[in-house]
């Protein structure tokens, strides 16, 4: 609609009741567009950084079926079983230590009736059965009780702390590894042992994501140069409309996102997040009566509650945000987020999120923007095809509370993407497409309507790990923004390019 207008266009004249009001009423609503930060950004900006990070790490886990008669496989042969100690001992370690996991349950069953039979090691089997099926509070229930009744058993101590790290767990699984480790090991158990303590140990380090680049605009200020007569007498205009043009810029563009997990016990986590995101533009606003300097960053710090297992994370944090442009603070804002994410199965993972904050500007800009309650919420699934390639789509609902209705709005966005990894060649592709509409609460008066804006965003983003200097690699992304609306202020069109090294920690 009327982001295709630009200057010189013909359209038609407003209707007459807004004619005279149109030339004097456009510089105090129109000459400073709304100063708040993009949610998306964010939201984007965190999303990407734990899908590159995390490299498709996932449970895995299969459901158990049921056994007929007894038998395992060695060396690709099937031997049948008598039902004795003789016969069911050693073969529920092979149907262990070889992934038979229908077999190991089968085994225990029978094995469990013979007199004379391990305790620990039945409890064991079981435990490591329930495990590779994904029920780990029935696998750390067999596993402890495992080890309550053989508490010098190498074997159930070590599978125990692998089910407590795996089950987000860290400081039960750090207290057995190094427990085990006290012993005297062979070398090679040794070396597997350290490498559970290093990684238990990774996830209480900071973590995240940084990257610092350079790129164009051709739409910075979100402007259409639409032009039409505000303002006619006897056929002659007395006074025009005009909208800015849009401004093309270069930029230097940078985010940061770390994170870090201070274990308190069980699956109970403190979470410590600061995010910070921004752009320099070269270009300036000159004329501009209110905003020259359209570079801009957002920082956020969270701190909060985290309770984490094996499919589950929860997050309950407090934040606070802080808004930075035309070189000044123009709002600081706390809020609460919270955040569930469950994986269903091992391909299928469901994300939700709300959170709400509390916009308060500051010095100029208060007296420019009112105060609002912003309201936010989404779902999110994702599927994994393979190690390599993700699906994933969501929705998204935002609500602006403000103390006049007409300025209070609604916005539902719709969206879905592909990643897709290729390790053989170090690439990364990463596609998204978004659908957004908002809409006000309340006719307004100036514009003649309620204002109703469909937003078409296109991302696309390609990553290059295997040309990485020093740890940092080249990251190239688009993106395209057709705004679509039916006040003449707000259509435009926008395209970016950018080109940064991103370094992951």
């Amino acid at each position: 609609m009327f982001c295709c207008f630009h200057r010189g266009t013909a359209a038609p004249a407003l209707p007459g009741r807004y004619r005279r009001a149109a030339a004097w009423l456009l510089l105090a609503m129109l000459a400073a567009p709304a100063a708040q930060a993009d949610d998306d950004d964010t939201r984007r900006l965190l999303d990407d950084a734990s899908r590159t990070m995390e490299q498709f790490e996932r449970p895995e886990w299969t459901p158990l079926q049921p056994q007929g008669e007894l038998s395992v496989i060695v060396d690709g042969q099937p031997y049948r079983l008598e039902r004795t100690l003789q016969d069911l001992e050693p073969a529920l370690y092979i149907a262990i230590n070889t992934g038979q996991w229908n077999t190991v349950r089968a085994l225990v069953e029978a094995y469990r009736q013979l007199d004379g039979h391990e305790p620990h090691l039945a409890l064991m089997a079981e435990g490591l059965a329930a495990r590779h099926a994904g029920d780990y509070g029935a696998a750390i229930e067999r596993l402890e009780r495992a080890h309550d009744a053989a508490p010098d058993d190498m074997r159930t101590q070590m599978e125990l702390a692998r089910a407590y790290a795996e089950d987000n767990q860290d400081r039960e699984a750090r207290r057995l590894f190094e427990r085990a480790l006290s012993n005297s090991l062979p070398a090679d158990t040794r070396d597997l042992l350290q490498q559970y303590v290093d990684a238990v140990d990774e996830r209480g380090r900071w973590q995240g994501s940084m990257a610092l680049g350079v790129g164009h605009s051709d739409n910075v200020n979100q402007a259409n140069g639409y032009r039409q007569c505000a303002w006619d007498f006897a056929g002659h205009c007395l006074g025009w409309l005009e909208l800015p043009e849009p401004m093309d810029s270069p930029f230097m563009r940078y985010d940061l996102v770390a994170s870090k997990r201070i274990a308190l016990g069980s699956h109970h986590n403190l979470l410590i997040r600061p995010v910070s995101h921004g752009t320099l533009y070269r270009e300036r606003a000159e004329a501009s009566a209110t905003l020259e300097n359209y570079s801009d960053n957002t920082s956020l710090l969270y701190l909060g509650y985290q309770f984490a297992n094996a499919r589950l994370t929860a997050n309950l944090l407090p934040y606070v945000e802080n808004y930075y442009r035309n070189g000044r603070t123009s709002y600081r804002a706390p809020g609460l987020q919270t955040n569930w994410r469950y994986f269903l199965t091992p391909k299928l993972r469901l994300s939700l999120q709300a959170g709400i904050k509390r916009l308060h500007y500051r010095g100029e800009d208060s007296e420019l923007y009112a105060d609002y309650t912003r309201k936010t919420s989404s779902l999110t699934a994702a599927y994994y095809l393979g190690d390599s390639t993700q699906l994933y789509g969501g929705i998204d609902f935002h609500r602006n509370d403000y103390a006049n209705e007409v300025h209070s709005s609604e916005e539902r966005a719709f969206r879905a993407g592909v990643f897709h990894r290729r390790q053989d060649i170090g690439v990364f592709a990463n596609l998204m497409v978004q659908r957004k509409h908002f809409e006000n609460d309340a006719h307004n008066f100036f514009y003649g309507v309620r204002r109703e804006d469909t937003q078409d965003a296109v991302i696309a983003t390609l990553g290059f790990p295997k040309l990485s200097i020093f740890d940092a690699y080249p990251e190239l992304r688009f993106k395209h923004v057709d705004n679509d609306s039916n006040t003449i202020h707000h259509g435009y069109r926008q395209n970016e390019v950018t080109l940064q090294w991103r370094l992951n920690f």
